[in-house]
C-alpha cells in the first residue's frame, strides 16, 4: 500500500514583543535569525512573525487577513517566578472569563501594552485562533525588554565602558535562553500532535490577571485646616 503523504501544514511563529532595535535582547534579530535557519519541512508552509504591536491591533490584523493557520506558536518573555533560563510549552486550551474580566484586558491592550496572556484571551474573545496553539513563554535574568535595557545600562556604569546599549554580543545566559526558545519553537512547529505531558494544557484561569493601570488610596485621614484670617482686612 502506497503511504498517504501528510497534508501540508501552515505554521505561524509568532515573536510577542519582539525587539528589531536591540540585537542581544533574547526576543530579537538573532533569534530570529535562528529560527530562519531552521530546516523547516518543505511539505509545511512556516511563516515567522514580529508581534510588537498591541494585542488589539493583532487580533484586527488576523481579522483583515484571508489566510488561515493550523497552528499557532506564541514566543513570549513573561515572568512566571521561575528560574532564569526556564522555557516552558503549554497547549492553550482557551476557557471562559467573565466579560468584566476580558474588559480589563481589552483596556489595558488599547493603552499599548503588548502580553502574551492578553493577546490569548483577547484572541480567544474574538475567535481568531485555530485548534491548535502553543504558549511559549521564557524566564530571562528580566522580565522585559525596558529591564533588559536597565541592566545593560547598569553593568555599564559598573565597568565604566560607554556604548549603544543592547548593541554588544548577547550574554551567556542570553544564548542559552535564545537555544531553549528555538529548541521548544521546533518542536512546537514541528510536532505531530501535541498532545501528552510535552505539552500540558494552559487556560484562561491560569493566567496572571492584568496590572492595575491607576488606582487611589487614602494613606491617612487629616484633619480640615483651621480657616484662614486676612489680618490686613481687619
Amino acid at each position: 500500500m502506497t503511504p498517504v503523504a501528510a497534508a501540508p501544514r501552515d505554521v505561524l511563529i509568532g515573536l510577542v514583543g519582539y525587539c528589531q532595535f536591540v540585537p542581544s535582547y533574547p526576543l530579537g534579530p538573532e533569534l530570529k535569525a535562528r529560527l530562519r535557519r531552521v530546516a523547516w519541512p518543505q511539505s509545511d508552509n512556516v511563516s515567522i512573525s514580529e508581534m510588537n504591536w498591541s494585542p488589539i491591533a493583532i487580533v484586527q490584523e488576523f481579522q483583515a487577513s484571508a489566510m488561515g493557520f493550523d497552528r499557532i506558536v506564541l514566543v513570549a518573555l513573561a515572568d512566571r517566578q521561575l528560574p532564569p533560563g526556564s522555557v516552558t510549552c503549554r497547549r492553550w486550551k482557551g476557557g471562559q472569563l467573565a466579560a468584566q474580566a476580558v474588559q480589563e484586558r481589552i483596556f489595558e491592550a488599547v493603552t499599548g501594552v503588548v502580553n502574551l496572556d492578553n493577546l490569548l484571551v483577547i484572541g480567544e474573545h474574538f475567535g481568531i485562533w485555530p485548534q491548535e496553539v502553543v504558549a511559549i513563554e521564557a524566564q530571562g535574568p528580566e522580565a522585559g525588554l525596558g529591564d533588559f535595557i536597565l541592566s545593560e545600562v547598569a553593568a555599564g556604569q559598573q565597568g565604566a565602558t560607554a556604548g549603544v546599549v543592547g548593541q554588544g554580543p548577547p550574554s551567556p545566559e542570553a544564548e542559552r535562553l535564545m537555544d531553549g526558545i528555538a529548541a521548544a519553537v521546533c518542536r512546537a512547529a514541528l510536532g505531530k500532535t501535541l498532545q501528552g505531558p510535552e505539552f500540558p494544557a494552559l487556560t484562561a484561569q491560569d493566567l496572571k490577571p492584568p496590572s492595575d493601570l491607576c488606582h487611589t488610596r487614602f494613606k491617612q485621614r487629616r484633619q480640615p485646616s483651621a480657616p484662614f484670617h486676612d489680618s490686613q482686612a481687619m
